[in-house]
């Protein structure tokens, strides 16, 4: 990537906390840093297990004015960029993720966040990053796996 505001993440969409949480052991035993993980969902979902479950993450309420229920992500570059597009005037998480998904992409992973599903993002820095990514969460995800470019705040 040329474009340094241009982040690349490999996304995948999980049913149980459990299958999030072994994804991102096996990824950092691989070598991804700590850093390069995102995950999305229900605040309700999130807030009780994040706190307990991965050392250094807390979350960012994003309060979609028409997302039924609040939703939230964990502190690093996805919620960055998903806060600056509700100050933006983004109404729902669907309308966020739609400046970088097409509106089918965007409006599944906000369907399954309101289903109370987790959306784990996985930074991608390179090829074998990408590879690994895929391997474990094609492996645990409920859903297909997908590689998004995440373009600027």
């Amino acid at each position: 990537m040329s474009d340094p505001a241009t982040l690349r993440f490999a996304v995948g969409i999980f049913d149980a906390w459990a299958d999030v949480q072994t994804s991102i052991g096996e990824l950092i035993a691989g070598g991804t840093a700590q850093s390069a993980f995102s995950v999305l969902g229900l605040h309700c979902a999130l807030a009780p297990i994040v706190v307990h479950a991965i050392d250094g993450m807390s979350l960012l309420d994003l309060p979609f004015p028409r997302n039924r229920e609040l939703v939230a992500s964990t502190i690093g570059p996805v919620a960055d960029r998903l806060a600056a597009k509700l100050a933006g005037k983004a109404e729902t998480l669907a309308a966020a993720l739609g400046c970088w998904l097409i509106p089918r992409h965007a409006a599944q992973l906000e369907q399954a966040v309101s289903a109370g599903k987790f959306i784990l993002w996985v930074q991608l820095f390179d090829n074998d990053d990408e590879r690994r990514a895929y391997r474990s969460l094609l492996a645990r995800s409920s859903n297909s796996v997908g590689v998004h470019d995440v373009i600027g705040t």
